[in-house]
């Protein structure tokens, strides 16, 4: 008698043939998707975790669940300070202190705020895995983890160009671009623990017409537009450097369209804007899904950053199907592979001569098409969607 003949024997058990087993079910894995912002502002962290939401609720098993600082469709608002607000007044206009300083300090004291509410939401909710972009909000909730004796993962996304000792203790990290990658790889980190998944991108929706939009905001069939989507700073987006090369345009039908949300002493670059240009700069602050009637309505788009983990909004121009102008960052490079759409930045004047080069000889259809389709089929949404499914998966599991 063989050894599992032996056993069946002594424990009176009948072989039963693995079709007649009954399936035991699985509950999904329960997601918690967390930012402090949203509902409060349109930052690209924000507006990249709400896409991240939809997407993860139509194409993935996974149970998903949003908490967030403000009203959201769908998601579980907790209660913050937010980071411009009455609350952060003092901070906001803290002297002797730079406009990047003040504004981690009315950041900082959002996400403070944010964690203890949270928390107690996650004990209720007890999720398996949590995925976060704010690096401050991620340690906070490993800190709560141990506290507290709750037991999930804590992915972060690296969506802000961090340094690898950042993030290095984290149960999984979501690379947004192979440079941040490999970055990571070269300090130590195992692979094992990171997925290079870039952001995810809808569908663009452009039901308005161009005249349409144009009429709405101001702007003539027969002015050439240059529109930036980004926060209004000097610090990272480099706002005042778009408006003196724009300035250096002298064409009274070219307009510059800055669509973004204002920020610490962004009245100084409004005044700037007025200085500068006068009426032919609109400044526009719109729910996201006005974003892409803008950019289809627009001639051309810039991202004058010199830094960008990815730049959402460089993306949805391009799926839009509008030229670009972006610096050759990691970012651009990530996301563009035809070096004829990136342009040294960093110089003065530099911008004023790509933009006067596209006026007068704008390029072919057709070279627009091929970067739109191509950057198309590496940020849809349902790919994308069934990668990030297994990368929570697979971090579960560890």
């Amino acid at each position: 008698m063989g050894l599992e003949q032996m056993r069946e024997s002594h424990l009176n058990i009948c072989p039963v043939a693995p079709s007649d087993i009954p399936a035991t079910p699985q509950k999904p894995i329960k997601l918690a998707l967390v930012s402090s912002g949203l509902g409060s502002t349109n930052r690209g962290f924000e507006i990249s975790t709400a896409r991240w939401f939809e997407a993860l609720r139509v194409h993935s098993a996974l149970d998903v669940q949003l908490f967030c600082g403000g009203d959201y469709a769908g998601g579980k608002k907790v209660w913050n300070l937010p980071r411009k607000s009455i609350w952060t007044l003092p901070f906001q206009l803290l002297p002797l202190c730079d406009e990047r300083r003040r504004w981690e300090l009315c950041y900082g004291t959002e996400q403070l705020s944010f964690w203890p509410f949270l928390t107690l939401e996650l004990m209720s909710w007890k999720p398996d895995a949590i995925w976060v972009k704010d690096v401050p909000l991620a340690h906070l909730l490993l800190a709560s983890r141990t506290m507290f004796g709750l037991d999930y993962k804590v992915i972060l996304a690296n969506g802000g160009m961090l340094r690898p000792q950042t993030y290095k203790d984290f149960d999984r990290i979501q690379q947004i671009s192979s440079s941040a990658y490999d970055e990571a790889l070269d300090f130590g980190i195992s692979p094992e623990k990171m997925e290079l998944i870039s952001n995810c991108f809808p569908a663009m929706n452009l039901s308005a017409s161009r005249a349409e939009t144009r009429k709405s905001i101001g702007v003539e069939e027969n002015d050439w537009v240059i529109i930036c989507v980004a926060a209004w700073n000097k610090y990272h987006k480099r706002i005042d450097y778009l408006l003196e090369e724009v300035a250096r345009l002298k064409d009274p039908h070219v307009k510059l369209v800055l669509c973004g949300a204002p920020e610490i002493n962004s009245e100084e670059l409004q005044e700037l804007g007025t200085k500068l240009l006068g009426d032919r700069v609109v400044w526009l602050t719109v729910e996201p899904h006005v974003v892409p009637q803008l950019l289809h309505a627009s001639d051309v788009f810039v991202l004058p950053s010199l830094r960008e983990s990815l730049g959402n909004a460089l993306v949805e121009a391009i799926l839009c199907g509008i030229p670009v102008v972006t610096h050759p960052h990691d970012g651009a490079r990530f996301a563009i592979r035809d070096d004829f759409w990136m342009t040294d930045l960093s110089e003065p004047g530099k911008l004023f001569e790509r933009l006067l080069a596209l006026k007068n000889n704008p390029p072919t259809k057709e070279r627009v098409q091929t970067l739109k389709s191509d950057v198309t089929e590496r940020f849809g949404e349902r790919t994308l969607a069934k990668q990030f499914e297994e990368m929570v998966v697979d971090g579960c599991r560890r």
